[in-house]
């Protein structure tokens, strides 16, 4: 059968209606579904069955236009729609954190039953807060079973995580710090795209799975924003500050406070600053009783970050290990809480022999080791190559990028996290969980 809409949206909550409406004040023909028959009725009458400012006239116009309704039949509106957008509820308990997804199943089920025997090929999309993994994993797999197609041939899979606020979420529809479009495929990615014609803002083409990682990722990082604020907070009252003089401070910098800075994944912080004051800070708060558990936590993760690399280059089993930089980064000769000399410790720890090249100290130079009496005898870079079964790069330089790139043997570049170590850490996880 021929599409008739452009976009079913499936679940007309507020982010479904929000979303489905303004895709249809684009000028899509939109269909809306819900179960619920006094929604379907209120919709009918040219209101949401919630509160949201611009909602109810945008809902108004597109009726009028008539290139937007609601309906509780659902497999009429799955099979004649393009693109199906599925917005239900994944609440998550309290108890557990383990997102309820039955939801999600019922819909997939009426999904695959409904496109059986549709002759097009509908793009389905997730556009729900779920673990990443799910539309692949989970909703396009039960797709497949009730429909009898496989994705990417009688049907396609996306993810299109919304960012709305609620109280600001028509505008946060239409001028957004950027559009995430999960998609396996251009055709499916630019399909997705085309819905947000008149929207303002970036759009970033991902796999599925890292779109739908994406909402967890910021809502976590809003998240911690606003307990970092509060705690700091706490602790600038206790002594008798200006809380809000302090975060304007602190909001001044819009070049690493306010910015990208620091926000890659890589290795464990170091150097004469960050170890330091947070531990100053630690010890502010505990002067003035004040308990800040997330900032108490920086230095244990910071920690565990030195302990995954160790586990990752212990994995080959080496008897002597090749540093490629030891100060606390790159281009400074800086050792103080360096994590390159922390990896050493706890390596000589295991009975493992480490040799070392930095650019900035010569060979035969010993370094002090923190946490034991030993030290580390610094070497040429061709000794370090010649000597170790494998090789823990800890800066990001050229010369030891091309000394990788070159190596016969392992290279753990723990200056960044790569897909490879992702799908390590996965197999890791899976081992244990099997144990």
């Amino acid at each position: 059968m021929a599409t008739t809409y452009d976009m079913c949206m499936l679940g007309m909550g507020p982010v479904g209606t929000t979303s489905a409406v303004c895709i249809a004040k684009q000028g899509f023909n939109v269909i809306g579904v819900d179960i619920n028959p006094k929604r379907v009725e209120a919709f009918a009458r040219g209101e949401a069955p919630f509160i949201e400012p611009e909602v109810n006239n945008i809902i108004k116009e597109t009726l009028a236009k008539g290139n937007f309704r609601v309906t509780a039949d659902a497999r009429e509106a799955i099979r004649s729609a393009r693109i199906i957008m599925i917005a239900v509820g994944t609440p998550t308990p309290e108890e557990t954190g383990i997102p309820d997804l039955s939801q999600l199943d019922a819909v997939a089920k009426s999904i695959g039953e409904a496109i059986r025997d549709v002759d097009h090929q509908p793009i389905v999309v997730v556009r729900s807060t779920v673990p990443p993994g799910t539309m692949r994993g989970r909703i396009g797999k039960i797709i497949a079973e009730h429909s009898g197609k496989q994705i990417g041939e009688g049907f396609h899979i996306g993810s299109n995580p919304e960012f709305l606020r609620e109280g600001k979420a028509v505008k946060d529809f239409f001028h957004t710090g950027r559009v995430v479009i999960g998609a396996d495929n251009a055709q499916t990615a630019e399909a997705i795209a085309e819905l947000y014609k008149d929207v303002i803002g970036k759009r970033v083409k991902v796999s599925v799975e890292t779109a739908e990682f994406a909402k967890y990722v910021d809502n976590t990082w809003h998240a911690v924003k606003v307990t970092f604020a509060n705690e700091i907070g706490r602790i600038c009252q206790a002594f008798g500050g200006n809380p809000a003089e302090t975060v304007d401070v602190f909001l001044a910098d819009d070049q690493l406070n306010i910015s990208s800075y620091y926000l890659r994944p890589g290795f464990a912080f170091g150097g004469s600053c960050l170890p330091k004051d947070t531990r100053g800070l630690l010890a502010l708060a505990k002067q003035f009783n004040v308990t800040i558990p997330m900032v108490g936590g920086l230095l244990d993760s910071n920690e565990e970050q030195i302990n995954q690399g160790v586990e990752r280059i212990m994995r080959h089993e080496p008897k002597v290990v090749g540093l490629l930089g030891v100060a606390f980064k790159e281009h400074v000769d800086d050792l103080r809480e360096s994590p390159a000399l922390m990896v050493a410790s706890k390596l000589m720890a295991h009975g493992i022999k480490v040799v070392a090249h930095d650019p900035f100290y010569e060979a035969d130079e010993q370094l002090d080791l923190p946490r034991t009496d030993k030290k580390l005898t610094m070497s040429t870079l061709e000794d370090v190559l010649a000597q170790a079964e494998v090789l823990a790069q800890l800066h990001n330089i050229d010369t030891y990028n091309q000394a990788a790139r070159s190596a016969k043997q392992p290279v753990e570049n723990l200056t960044t996290v790569t897909n490879k170590d992702v799908h390590d850490l996965k197999e890791t996880g899976a081992a244990k969980k099997a144990a």
